[in-house]
C-alpha cells in the first residue's frame, strides 16, 4: 500500500492561494475606490463619523472622564489633559485637576504641583509652580474672594492680592471648589471642540484605501495587495498559457497515435 503523493507547488496552486489572502484586500481596495470616486455623490466630506471605537483609534475620542468646576458664569473642565473655558480649549495639563475657583481679578485652577491663572474671559495668562516649599495640592477655595489652597500636609495657604505671597491660615470660612456635572448638550458641545472638525468618512475611506488605517505599516499590506494583483494577473496568464499547451500537445498526441493505427499492417497482411 502506498501512500499519497506529496502536492507539488505548482502556478496554478500558488494562483489559488495568494487569490484566497488577497480576497480581502483587494475588496478594501475595490469598494473604497468607486465610494472615492463618487465622493461629492455621497457627501463623504460632509458626514463625520460618530462610532467611538474609530474616533478612539484615530485618537479623537478622550480617555476618562471630565472634570469640571463652575466659575462664577462659566465652567472650567480637564478633559483628557486638555483644559477648557466652558467650550473653549485653553492649554493642557499633565497633572491632576483639583479645582477652579474664581477670584478678584482671576480665575485660578490648581493642580498638583502649580497654579493655571486665567482671566475672567478665559485667556490664558500663566503657569505658576508653587515651589519646593509647598506640598502637593489638594483642593482649592477661596476666602474673601483670594485663593486658597489645601496641601497634603495639611496646611492652609491664603494668597495676597497680587498672587504673590501665601499666608498660613486656618479652615475657616472658606468656600472650597466643588465638582459639577455637565448636562448632555454642554458634553456634546465640549465633545466636538475636544475633536476639532472631527473625523469624515472621506477622511476614513482614503485611509482604508491606502492602508494608514491599520498603522504605521498599514501602506504595506496595500503595497502587498497590489502586488498580489499583479501576480495574479501574470500567474493566472501563465496558467492558461500552460494548460493551453498541454491540451495542444495531448491533442497532437491522439491525433499521431490515431495515425499509427490507421497506418499500423494488419496480421493478415503479414
Amino acid at each position: 500500500m502506498t501512500g499519497r503523493k506529496p502536492k507539488k507547488f505548482t502556478a496554478f496552486l500558488w494562483h489559488r492561494r495568494i487569490g484566497l489572502i488577497a480576497l480581502v484586500l483587494v475588496v478594501i481596495l475595490a469598494m473604497t475606490g468607486i465610494l472615492l470616486n463618487h465622493t461629492e455623490a455621497f457627501k463623504l466630506d460632509e458626514r463625520y463619523v460618530e462610532s467611538s471605537l474609530l474616533l478612539g483609534w484615530y485618537g479623537l475620542e478622550p480617555e476618562g472622564e471630565a472634570i469640571s468646576y463652575d466659575v462664577g458664569e462659566h465652567v472650567i473642565t480637564v478633559l483628557d489633559k486638555r483644559v477648557f473655558f466652558n467650550s473653549y480649549p485653553v492649554t493642557t495639563t499633565e497633572q491632576p485637576f483639583h479645582g477652579a475657583v474664581k477670584a478678584e481679578q482671576l480665575i485660578v485652577l490648581a493642580f498638583d504641583t502649580e497654579l493655571v491663572l486665567l482671566t475672567q474671559d478665559g485667556e490664558f495668562v500663566e503657569r505658576m509652580p508653587t515651589g519646593q516649599g509647598f506640598a502637593d495640592i489638594r483642593r482649592i477655595g477661596t476666602r474673601y474672594q483670594r485663593p486658597v489652597i489645601e496641601t497634603s500636609d495639611p496646611l492652609y495657604y491664603m494668597a495676597d492680592e497680587h498672587m504673590l505671597d501665601w499666608d498660613v491660615i486656618i479652615n475657616e470660612d472658606i468656600a472650597w471648589a466643588k465638582k459639577t456635572t455637565l448636562s448632555d448638550t454642554k458634553m456634546q458641545v465640549l465633545l466636538e471642540s475636544f475633536r476639532g472638525r472631527g473625523l469624515t468618512l472621506e477622511r476614513v475611506m482614503l485611509d482604508l484605501h491606502s492602508g494608514r488605517i491599520f498603522g504605521e505599516y498599514g501602506i504595506y499590506i496595500m503595497d502587498a495587495a497590489a502586488v498580489a494583483l499583479l501576480w495574479l494577473s501574470s500567474s493566472g496568464l501563465w496558467v492558461w498559457w500552460s494548460r493551453r499547451m498541454t491540451q495542444r500537445k495531448k491533442r497532437h498526441y491522439q491525433k499521431h497515435h490515431r495515425c499509427l493505427l490507421y497506418t499500423s499492417p494488419s496480421p493478415r497482411d503479414s
